[in-house]
């Protein structure tokens, strides 16, 4: 059962899940980009993850939705809209492996946040293995860097942003589940998004339905996968393994768009591993 699973095992196997379905979303960003505005994206993302959450809300009841802490709800939203917002950007420009690199800023931040704003403990130990990530990190984006373009620039917002919405979801996730959490911003999302994708609208096709309904679901796949993952485990040991969604990306943008990763990302990427696998194994001995 998931529930014997230990917290140290379960929040990394969602964190790798959640970059797959992220991976996956960005690829179905990337095909409609040609046709279809950041903005009527991320509303045609809200309300296909409003259509698959409400369900679940019915069948419980509207009681599910009570909450004492609906203005971090709210502030969660607003992150993970402009978040949303310069992520789709930014794959419609740069490649999905290129913008998958860019964003492991978001763990740096995460942790930050985790320490400074929640409280969480960090030892020696736990920052070097996160400071070796970052150096992998660091790895992959030096050919990146040569020129640096609007895309590169989302895509570091697009980390930012959400490095906040990790630090609201492991305040909520004390008091509501992961269904609820899920449940609000998709509703929330639905709200902010409407005004500006009425202004840049464009009539959607049923050949593009298939690729509008992955953006949907794989990033509400993503999106409660990470909840979970925080939820479960302190964000200083589920955040490395967002890290994985490189190999994800490289191997997806290759099949998909024949994209090809360079040596130093693949030299990155296994130092980021490294340093990901001590820091659960630390973990499972009970250390910082």
């Amino acid at each position: 059962m998931l529930t014997s699973v230990p917290p140290f095992v379960a929040g990394p196997g969602w964190m790798i899940l959640a970059g797959t379905g992220y991976t996956l979303a960005s690829v179905c960003t990337r095909d409609l980009s040609a046709d279809y505005s950041t903005a009527q994206l991320a509303f045609m993302r809200a309300v296909i993850a409003i259509f698959f959450i409400m369900p679940l809300v019915a069948r419980k009841g509207i009681s599910v939705m009570k909450t004492t802490v609906f203005p971090i709800h709210v502030m969660r939203a607003c992150l993970t809209y402009g978040g949303m917002m310069c992520w789709f950007y930014a794959v419609s420009i740069i490649p999905i492996s290129d913008y998958t690199a860019l964003l492991y800023i978001q763990p740096i931040f995460t942790i930050l946040l985790a320490v400074l704003i929640l409280g969480e403990s960090a030892g020696p130990r736990t920052w070097a293995a996160i400071a070796a990530a970052f150096a992998g990190a660091i790895i992959i984006l030096r050919p990146g860097f040569q020129e640096i373009n609007l895309g590169m620039l989302a895509a570091l917002a697009t980390g930012i942003l959400f490095a906040g919405v990790n630090t609201c979801m492991k305040t909520l996730s004390r008091t509501d589940s992961a269904a609820v959490i899920v449940a609000y911003v998709s509703i929330l999302m639905f709200v902010f998004s409407s005004i500006p994708a009425w202004f840049y609208w464009t009539a959607p096709t049923w050949a593009d339905g298939p690729a509008i309904i992955g953006v949907g679901v794989f990033a509400l796949l993503g999106q409660y996968a990470i909840t979970r993952a925080i939820s479960i485990a302190d964000a200083r040991v589920v955040q490395p393994f967002d890290f994985s969604r490189l190999i994800t990306a490289a191997i997806i943008g290759w099949l998909a768009f024949g994209e090809s990763s360079d040596l130093y990302t693949w030299i990155g990427a296994l130092v980021i591993f490294c340093a990901s696998y001590y820091v659960i194994v630390f973990e499972r001995k009970g250390g910082h």
